[in-house]
This record gives C-alpha cells, structure tokens and sequence, in this order.
C-alpha cells in the first residue's frame, strides 16, 4: 500500500478526532493539495493537528513533521483521547515515510500498533516499513499479528511482501522459533501467492521442521499444500526428508508432477488474460517438461499480441517487468530446438525492446552469457555497455555480470583483465556462491571448486541448492563451448570425494526434467 493511499485511509477518520477537525470539512482537492498548508494561529491542540493533516494532504511532509512533533510535546496531548493519539502517530509515520526517514516511519507506526484502534491495515503498514530497514523480526511479528488476528485481510496483502519477510527472517537466522510461528500461522490462515499458488518454498521449511520433530504425521499434512515440482525434487533428493518421501511415494512421481502443474498453470493463462507473469510461469513449465514446439507457440503468440497493440494501449498490465522473460524463453525453447542463430537473434531483440523500456539489466547479462557459449566474447562484453553498475545491479546481479567478463577475458586470452575480475568475484564470493564455484572451475582451480560444492552440501541452509545442483537431466543440444563447460561440471561432481559428500546428505538421481535454468 502507498503511503499516499494510507493517508487518505487514515485521514477519512479524521473527523472524530474533535470539533476543530469535523466532517463538514472542506473535501481535499487539487487547489487545496497544491496549497501551501498554513500554520495555526493559536496553539490549540486539535487546531496545530489539522494543521499537521493539511500539510499531509499537500504533500508537505517537512512540515508535517515539524507541526507533528510540535503536537507530541504539547501537555494537552498526553491528556487526549486514545483515538487522537493514534491517528497522531500514524500521520507522523506518514510524514516520516514522505521524507524517506524510514527509521522514524518504523517508530511510529510501532507506536500506534500499540493502540486498539490498529487494524490490519496499520500492521501491514508496520511490516512493510520494517522491512525496508531489515528488522526482520518486527517485521515477521506484524505479519504473525495480521495473520493470527485477521487472516482474511492477509489474503488482501502483498504476497511478495509476506515471502521477502519470511525470506530475510531465514538469512537473519537470529530469530528461528519466531520464523516457525509466523510460518504455521501463514499456514494456518491458508496465505498464497498471487494467483492462488501455494508458498511451497515457506511450506517445505515447516516441513523440515516437522521432521526435526519426528511429526511425520504433520509432515504430510503440511506436504499436502506442495504444488512445485521444484520443492518436491529439493525434497526427494535431501535424505533429511526421507521419511516424507517414503510414505508418499506417489507424491514425489517428479514427473507425474511437473505434468501436474503445466496443467494447473495452463488454466492461469486464459483466466488472467493481462498478466504476462502468468505467461511467463505456464512457460517455465512447458521447458521443465521438454514441451518446447508449445513454448515456441506460447511465446510468438504474446509477441505477436504486443506487437499489434504497437500504438495502442498495452495488452499487458505488467509488461515493463515480464517482456525479457518473455523473449528470454522463446530464446530457450529455439535452442533446445537446436536453432542456434534463430535463438540469438531473439536474445538480441529482447535487448533492444528493452533499451526503449525497463533497464533490462538480466537480458543483457544473459545475451552476454549466450555470446560466451557461441564463442564471440568481444560481443559478449560489448552486450553489457550501459548497464548501470551502481544503480541497477544487486550484489548479486554484479556477480553474475563479473561472470560473464570473466569468461570472456578468458576467452580473448587477456590474462591481466581477467586476473582483476577474478579477485573481485573471490573477494565477493558470498553474494553469489554457485557463480564462484563455477568461477573458479574455469580458472581450473578444481580442487577449491570441489571444496566449496562440498562445503555447500554440508551446509543445512546452502544444501538444497547444491542437491539440485548435482543432479542430471534430461539431454539437451550444446554448442561445443558448452559441451567443454559441462563435461567439466561432470567430472567435477564425478570426484570421489564429492560423491561421497552427495551420498551423506541426499542423493543425485537422473531427473525426468529438463534443467529450466539452461
């Protein structure tokens, strides 16, 4: 929720605040948002509030803010009634969030959470604005509030909100009891995705610890809700779950259930005719399951749509964030087809659909990376100009494009360029672990490439990821620089010693399942 939308919610309850903020009240418009807001002329408290809220409604938050912590130290205001002085804080949150002082912002709105006028609105509020200052803990105890005390208004919030604060409460690692709470309440109150999908990656953690426990029993009643193929292979390959897996055995059939849920998203596409996300995840799992001619189909059919809207409106809602995955699979399925110029030429395209759009930083890393494996690294690192290296990379995102100049300053044999690169991605090795593993198995240091697999197999938080990782699929066509990078992958995993690091934790098993990151 904006904060603009906020304000207005908070502010159409203004009028029981007292006489002097009544609800015969000019009506907020353009004019008056436009209007410098002007300071009371005496200091009556309900007066300098209103003051406070027309300065919200002009979007004047400096003073605001001056006016609201003018009103907290006021004496009549510590006498006010309860329901002034939360919606004092809760302007003062707002005022706070306009100037970007999210510290101030979180303060607040703890405060007035506090108050029995809160409602699961305001947590929400709470939750999002501690987590733009990584109080994971805070955050997940607004969403365990909601969810416990209004689980029909958590089926109203943000998704991606609920899962990112989940997400950090798991990499903050401080605060494990509390992380499971919140995932049994989110169970609980039957919290999903947009679209209805299942949250499977927070359900297979409750799932874990179900087991931690030996509740078998809720183990599978938690499993129930699964739906991706993705969590069950993560699931079947970790010996950690092998209880589970032995007692649904028909649950885990991967590839009974990656027929599943083709099928289950394929009923997404027609029901959601403007979402391109939903384009994009019936896609994914069209390759997952080798169905590449109906890819090719899929994706020429939403081109072919965006291409006769060229002038006109959209026909998609979110199309600025999904086109790239767009052209990123038809690019898949043409290479799966073995039609190696058709797939570059849409990869270029994809890229400079872009430039006229969103900073498609994840196109141009991908170009570049294709060029890698076509052998033209020059072309490969001109594909990078004009990425934004401050603004537009995650720590992450930088790892990958690194990656990319790595191998193609090895390919250009510039030993110098790639030495400097390959000290950046060991110093920055944490943001991206798989990508300086892979890193240096083309440096050709194998032995620190198998250290550090094995270390990740040990690791209960990195294991899933590398589980999958060592796992084999179904065959696909390779140009012949991506036949000597994966023969080199084999032989890596094919070690002794990395076998027996496999066998101790999970299991490495060939996959009905063509490998979606290919």
């Amino acid at each position: 929720m904006s904060a603009r939308h906020t304000l207005l919610a908070a502010l159409a309850l203004a009028a029981s605040l007292a006489p002097a903020v009544r609800a015969d009240a000019p009506a907020p418009n353009a004019a008056a948002a436009g209007a410098t807001a002007q300071p009371p002329a005496k200091a009556d408290l309900y007066t300098v509030i209103e003051h406070a809220r027309q300065a919200l409604l002009a979007d004047q938050y400096d003073e605001a803010g001056k006016t609201l912590d003018a009103v907290l130290k006021m004496p009549e205001f510590a006498e006010a009634d309860e329901s002034v002085q939360f919606r004092v804080f809760l302007f003062a949150a707002v005022a706070a969030r306009g100037r970007e002082d999210f510290l101030g912002a979180h303060e607040f709105i703890s405060i007035a959470t506090k108050f029995p006028e809160a409602t699961a609105e305001h947590w929400l509020l709470r939750a999002r604005y501690a987590s733009w200052i990584d109080a994971w803990s805070d955050a997940g105890t607004a969403i365990l509030m909601t969810a416990r005390n209004w689980p029909a208004e958590l089926a109203k919030a943000d998704p991606e909100l609920v899962t990112q604060i989940a997400d950090g409460m798991k990499r903050d690692g401080k605060y494990p009891a509390e992380r499971r709470d919140l995932l049994k309440a989110l169970f609980e109150a039957k919290f999903t995705l947009e679209w209805g999908l299942q949250p499977d990656d927070l359900w297979n953690d409750l799932i874990l610890d179900a087991l931690a426990h030996d509740d078998l029993r809720r183990a599978r009643e938690i499993n129930r809700r699964v739906e991706s193929t993705a969590t069950l292979l993560r699931m079947r390959i970790d010996r950690r779950y092998d209880a589970l897996v032995t007692a649904e055995r028909r649950t885990f059939n991967i590839a009974a259930n990656a027929e599943r849920e083709r099928k289950r998203l394929a009923k997404l596409v027609p029901a959601n005719p403007r979402s391109l996300d939903v384009q994009v995840k019936y896609g994914s799992a069209l390759a997952q399951v080798g169905r590449f001619n109906d890819l090719l189909v899929l994706t020429n059919a939403v081109l072919g749509r965006i291409a006769a809207a060229a002038d006109k409106t959209s026909p998609y809602d979110d199309i600025s964030d999904e086109l790239n995955w767009i052209y990123d699979l038809k690019a898949r399925a043409l290479r799966a087809l073995g039609r190696w110029d058709e797939a570059l030429a849409v990869m270029k395209a994809g890229r400079h659909e872009q430039e006229e759009g969103s900073d498609n930083v994840s196109q141009a890393i991908n170009l570049g990376a294709i060029y890698l494996d076509y052998g033209r690294p020059q072309e490969a690192l001109e594909a990078l100009d004009g990425i934004d290296w401050a603004h537009s990379l995650s720590p992450y995102g930088r790892m990958q494009l690194q990656d990319v100049r790595y191998r193609a300053y090895r390919q250009l044999a510039n030993a110098s360029e790639a030495d400097v690169v390959f000290a950046y991605l060991r110093e920055h090795h944490e943001d991206a672990e798989d990508t300086w593993q892979y890193a240096m198995l083309v440096s050709g240091d194998v032995d620190g490439a198998a250290a550090l697999l094995i270390a990740r197999l040990r690791d209960p938080l990195k294991r899933g990821e590398a589980l999958v990782d060592v796992q084999d699929y179904e065959p696909v066509p390779r140009l012949p620089k991506m036949q000597e990078e994966h023969d080199r992958w084999v032989a890596l995993v094919a070690r002794a010693d990395v076998t027996a690091a496999i066998n101790e934790v999970g299991r490495r098993e060939m996959q009905p399942l063509h490998d979606v990151t290919w």
